[in-house]
């Protein structure tokens, strides 16, 4: 029976360093949960408010995908293209720009509404919530495009209710009519943010630009409508990219339709900018 007790205690000397071995237990850490459970784009902030996504949700919803680079790279070639496509948008619709700019800085939100709705006609006739799902397709594996498409969604479908939480639900057809409403909204609201940040990273440098010739050449009504003119035909002819005879042969342009005195202020003006006072 010694012997016996004696081996016993040698085996449970042998496990303890083996047990001690094993991590304790974070007490904070949680239950634990399959990776697939936290791939979720709903999240609350501490007062409990819905928390929305900035940007494109197909695009934060790729960040959860456990994809190769190779996969990944295809995939952020297709965010790329939706970027260029909105602003060649902006390039092909320059004078509707135009008038939706003058508006907005005028506050007239009804008109700057109307015309961006008709843009987002234009460009996208579907006018669907996730645009970017089809072409995702084409490049991610069946399997990631099902989890992709739950993920979106899922955080639509919770984005549109907490969007409609105070609105009566005893009639059925009329809490339908209003989530198909909020959800159109909510997709133009997206559109109309990735307009205005085309806008900012590729005309909004061509206005500023303009608008600082305009200052130090006070054009004429008629030359300031010739000189606007000559910058559209550029940024479409350029496409955005503009070689430095280009450039030059556009400011030859403006140049040679002003008249003398103001000529020389344009002189001024473009040597002032090639060599500044400080």
């Amino acid at each position: 029976m010694k012997l016996i007790a004696h081996r016993a205690l040698a085996l449970v000397l042998l496990l303890t360093p083996l047990a001690a071995a094993q991590p304790e237990p974070d007490p904070l850490r949680g239950p634990a949960v399959p990776d697939t459970a936290r791939r979720t784009l709903i999240h609350r902030s501490m007062t409990g408010d819905f928390q929305r996504v900035e940007g494109r949700p197909e695009a934060a919803a790729l960040q959860l995908l456990d994809l190769d680079e190779q996969t990944r790279g295809r995939a952020t070639e297709v965010l790329d293209a939706r970027d260029m496509a909105v602003a060649m948008l902006l390039v092909e619709e320059i004078d509707a720009v135009k008038v939706i700019s003058d508006a907005s800085l005028a506050e007239d939100r009804p008109r700057v509404n109307q015309l961006m709705h008709e843009l987002w006609e234009t460009f996208d006739p579907e006018t669907s919530r996730s645009p970017l799902l089809a072409p995702l397709a084409e490049v991610l594996p069946p399997a990631q495009h099902a989890e992709l498409t739950r993920i979106v969604d899922e955080y639509w479908d919770a984005l549109v209710a907490w969007q409609t939480r105070d609105q009566p639900d005893d009639d059925l057809e009329r809490i339908a009519a209003q989530r198909e409403q909020t959800e159109r909204r909510l997709a133009y609201e997206l559109f109309a943010a990735e307009v205005g940040t085309g806008y900012n990273a590729t005309l909004l440098r061509y206005r500023q630009a303009m608008d600082a010739l305009y200052e130090a050449v006070q054009p004429t009504d008629e030359q300031r409508a010739q000189m606007r003119t000559i910058l559209v035909d550029h940024i479409r002819e350029t496409q955005l990219q503009p070689t430095p005879e280009q450039r030059r042969a556009t400011n030859r342009r403006i140049y040679d339709l002003l008249d003398e005195e103001r000529r020389g202020l344009m002189f001024d003006y473009l040597l002032l900018r090639v060599v500044p006072d400080n």
